[in-house]
This record gives structure tokens, C-alpha cells and sequence, in this order.
């Protein structure tokens, strides 16, 4: 719901694009120094007391935010929220990644972010129509009523899954959140690769979803919060149209072979994005970034894969750090270029970091971890 109420917020705040810049990286920050003790965290007090905590960091932050008066209340709100969603996804992707076959890690994977892509178009949209008839307070008090409401839903139907999932051992051991290995160790080359793509797609949906898309929707198309909502919903739920067949494509033909024209999709739509001039254009630009990142959980199962059983919370812990500090740079690097070469100069650093990152899957992942295509009988 963030997205479509920072140019709201830029206004009433009277921010610069540096500064509504440090918002992205105020959120991200925060969760990427959490990530390391958290993998360790919640082995010592177990995955349900961490994703209720999560889930109230961001209750309190997402209220904190609809009375922020300054830059520095906003950022602390923001913090707020995102060590909220650090906790809850580190745990979410343990879960998904040791429930079920391991050649369908992507589908359940990408079913995961269908409902977290379902909950950003609905709560958007929403936040930026409340926002244009109540001020964006209010877009933030809307969303804090759809969190909570989404917590007692979770706790309800969701967390006892996840707790008898990953808490196998008698409850005096503590839940058992690590795999065991079955098979040799991983070469450090492919999982510095691996580690770099999931840094790579972090700095792209934080450059251009987070801080490109709504500025300049905002600042350069005149777009109200609304309107910008609205585009990102339709991308949003063309993205959920298509992560299961996605994630299926990933597990059948080759997890690289669907990774790198996600990617190609991604850059595409970033770099449209600064040569529309109307909103059509500018929804379509935001939608071909929005279904770039359907390859979203495609480096959290290679890992697993490369890793041969030792994917537990520690493992994601560090994976959710690295691509933390994509979230983290973005934003920060993207709006200061921003401000100083204009929307393109950042669209097209966005772009390169991109690139950089499907190249370096293509060379070190590509030779020997190509599967064969299934023959049709």
C-alpha cells in the first residue's frame, strides 16, 4: 500500500527525491540487519511467536505512519514495517522450501507470492482511493485495518501449518528449521551467483516499483495516488494470473530458463517506464516490471537445490540479508541519481544492475544446471 501514497506523502512532508529515497532504504535497512539473528532467532523461540512478532511490527508501524508530521517519524514507521515483514517472510520461506516435493519448491514459492501480490493490489488500490477523498492518513489507517484483519486470518489457518511443519522435534529441542544434508557441499562460485541474482531482482522491484514508479507517476504525470494504485493493481493481478503457470515452467523445463526472460521482461518494463506521457503507457511500463518479478523465488530455489538439504533458517537468514541489501541500496542510490540526472539516468541504473545480475546466472549457473525438457508421451 506504500507505493501509490509517497507522492502524497513527498507533498506533505515537502521531501526531496533524495529523501523520499531514504524512506525505501529506511524500510529495507533495518530488515537486513535483522536477517542474520533472526535465522537464528527463530530456532529459540519458534516460527509461531516470530510471525505473530512480525506481524505486530507491522500493525505499529503502519499506524506510526498515519501520523507521521516528519521525515524522521516516517522512517522510523517505516523501520517498523519492515522488520515486521523480515520476520514473517524469513519464516514463510523456510516453510516453503522444506513442505512438499523439492521439485515443485518454485509453485509453492510463487503460490506464496500470489498471496502477498493479491493483498498489494487489493491494499493500493484501496490506500490510494482513500487517500484521494480523505488525505493519506487515512490510506495508512486503511491499511492497518486490512493488516490486522490478515493477522487474525494467519494466525487462524496459517500459522498452525507452519508450526507443524517446521517444529518436528519434541518441543524441548525446538523446532527443527534446517534440513539434513544429502549431498556434497555447494561450490562458493554458484551460490555468490545465486546470491547476486536474489540482489539483483531486490534492487529492481526497490529502483522501480518502490521509487521510480511513483514519482514519476506522481511528480512528472501529475497522477493522483489512486490512479497510480490502480496501475500497480492491474500489474499486480496480472502477476498473480500468471505465477503458478510460472512456477510450474520453473520446475518442468529448468529454473534458468525461466529466470533469465523474467529478468528480460523486468528490464524492459524499467525502461520504458521514463518515456511514457500518459497513463496508459505508464501502467503498462509498471506492469511488464510487476510480471518481470514472477521470477521472484526462482534464486531462493536454486539455493535450496544447490544447498542439498542444509536450506534452514540460518541458510535463508543469509539469503534474506543479501537481498536486503538490494532494498536497501536502492532506493537511496536510485532517487539521489534521480534527482541529480533526472528519471532516466535512474531508470537506466536500475536497468544495468538487472542485466548485470541475468549475466552472471547465464555464465556460472547456465552450463551445468540446464534440465532437460520433458517428453510429451
Amino acid at each position: 500500500m506504500y507505493p501509490p501514497l509517497l507522492p502524497e506523502v513527498v507533498g506533505a512532508l515537502g521531501l526531496s527525491l533524495a529523501a523520499a529515497g531514504f524512506l525505501g532504504t529506511a524500510f529495507s535497512l533495518p530488515r537486513s540487519l535483522l536477517a542474520l539473528p533472526a535465522g537464528m532467532l527463530v530456532e529459540r523461540i519458534g516460527p509461531t511467536r516470530m510471525m505473530h512478532a512480525g506481524m505486530a511490527l507491522v500493525l505499529v508501524g503502519t499506524l506510526a505512519a498515519a501520523t507521521a508530521a516528519s521525515l524522521a517519524a516516517m522512517a522510523v514507521a517505516r523501520a517498523l514495517v519492515g522488520l515486521g515483514y523480515g520476520a514473517t517472510a524469513l519464516v514463510g520461506i523456510v516453510y516453503l522450501m522444506q513442505a512438499g516435493p523439492p521439485n515443485q519448491r518454485t509453485r509453492r514459492g510463487n503460490m506464496y507470492e500470489g498471496a502477498l501480490i493479491s493483498a498489494n493490489a487489493v491494499s493500493g488500490y484501496l490506500a490510494g482511493v482513500v487517500s484521494v477523498y480523505a488525505g493519506w492518513r487515512w490510506g495508512f489507517g486503511a491499511a492497518s485495518v486490512a493488516v490486522g484483519a490478515g493477522w487474525l486470518a494467519a494466525a487462524w489457518r496459517v500459522f498452525p501449518t507452519i508450526r507443524a511443519v517446521l517444529q518436528t522435534g519434541p518441543p524441548a529441542a525446538g523446532p527443527a528449521t534446517a534440513l539434513r544434508p544429502t549431498g556434497p557441499r555447494p561450490s562458493p562460485l554458484s551460490l555468490c551467483a545465486i546470491y547476486f541474482v536474489a540482489f539483483g531482482l531486490a534492487f529492481g522491484w526497490a529502483g522501480a516499483i518502490v521509487t521510480l514508479a511513483p514519482l514519476y507517476g506522481g511528480q512528472t504525470l501529475g497522477l493522483n495516488a489512486a490512479a497510480i494504485g490502480r496501475a500497480l493493481a492491474i500489474g499486480y493481478v496480472v502477476e498473480a494470473g500468471l505465477l503458478i503457470p510460472v512456477g510450474w515452467a520453473a520446475d518442468t523445463f529448468g529454473r534458468l530458463r525461466v529466470l533469465l526472460p523474467g529478468v528480460a521482461v523486468l528490464v524492459a518494463g524499467v525502461l520504458l517506464l521514463p518515456f511514457t506521457d500518459g497513463l496508459f503507457g505508464y501502467t503498462m511500463a509498471c506492469t511488464l516490471v510487476i510480471v518481470g518479478m514472477t521470477v521472484w523465488m526462482i534464486p531462493a530455489s536454486l539455493l535450496a537445490e544447490h544447498l542439498h538439504g542444509r536450506f534452514g533458517s540460518r541458510s535463508v537468514g543469509v539469503y534474506r540479508f543479501i537481498t536486503d541489501l538490494g532494498m536497501v541500496a536502492a532506493p537511496a542510490i536510485v532517487g539521489w541519481l534521480t534527482g541529480r540526472g533526472g528519471f532516466g539516468v535512474g531508470a537506466a541504473v536500475v536497468a544495468v544492475v538487472l542485466v548485470a545480475c541475468g549475466a552472471v546466472a547465464g555464465l556460472v549457473l547456465g552450463p551445468r544446471r540446464r534440465r532437460p525438457m520433458r517428453r510429451a508421451h
